[in-house]
């Protein structure tokens, strides 16, 4: 079952299935196509998501953003597009305590072939890229490290064991490194996870007040119709955080929903 705000929200191609390995995930209707959307969609979404988020950060920012409104009164226009809710907070988590922590996975190695993933993961907010997802080989006394996930790139480490430990490795746009414990070739492991978006719904919104107000008049419209004039007011006069965010995000949705039937 799926909602179409959070299709609207989400705005990526659908799929007969649920990826469940991604925080959040649900079903988006294998119809929808995603759709290309205007500058200003844009720049309010980046904003939101990241500048090219992935399916992870769509995930867990709609999930956030969806349950902040079911709070509230604005939650009917939710219900005109679509009364099928399905990320309510209430019957599951978001992500588990495991979720946001390095799975680490060896090939062809033995107890005595150690890695150690260390640091601390950096932020995904800006760009929006939480999956990481590295294959690490030993190819003689050199560490060869693939991210398989985008942005896809490749490096070289020479592995220098100062008693029988390597040096600090870098894993790319992760904040993670690892060492190692062996330089016997062909060794092979495999580090994949999410980075936790670390941005709160306050500052979210507080930074959306610096989008300039030509995009601002694009999204809510120079005309007194409605829902836009509800959404206008609530994000330029409501006291409450909740309903300026509620109704920015909610005249997004609606103005995806034109494009939609356009």
């Amino acid at each position: 079952m799926f909602n179409h705000a959070r299709t609207l929200l989400m705005n990526i191609d659908g799929s007969n299935g649920v990826f469940n390995d991604y925080p959040g995930d649900e079903l988006i209707p294998e119809s929808y196509q995603q759709l290309e959307l205007p500058t200003y969609l844009d720049v309010f979404r980046s904003r939101l998501f990241g500048a090219s988020p992935d399916r992870g950060m769509l995930n867990y920012r709609a999930a956030q953003l969806l349950t902040m409104i079911e709070a509230t009164e604005l939650q009917q226009f939710v219900l005109e597009l679509d009364s099928r809710i399905t990320y309510s907070s209430h019957p599951r988590q978001l992500a588990l305590p495991t979720t946001f922590q390095p799975r680490i996975r060896s090939y062809g190695t033995s107890s005595t072939d150690i890695l150690t993933v260390i640091g601390k993961p950096i932020s995904p907010d800006v760009t929006g890229i939480t999956r990481y997802d590295f294959e690490l080989t030993i190819s003689g006394s050199t560490l060869e490290i693939q991210r398989l996930s985008p942005p896809v790139q490749s490096k070289s480490e020479l592995i220098e064991l100062t008693d029988g430990l390597s040096q600090a490795i870098t894993l790319p746009l992760s904040g993670y490194k690892v060492r190692v414990n062996t330089d016997t070739d062909g060794l092979q492991w495999r580090i994949d996870g999410f980075l936790r978006p670390t941005a709160d719904l306050n500052s979210i919104e507080r930074n959306l007040h610096s989008v300039g107000e030509p995009y601002l008049l694009e999204l809510f419209g120079t005309q007194d119709t409605e829902p836009f004039n509800t959404f206008r007011n609530c994000w330029k006069n409501h006291p409450e955080f909740v309903y300026r965010l509620g109704g920015l995000v909610l005249a997004m949705i609606y103005r995806t929903e034109e494009i939609r039937n356009a």
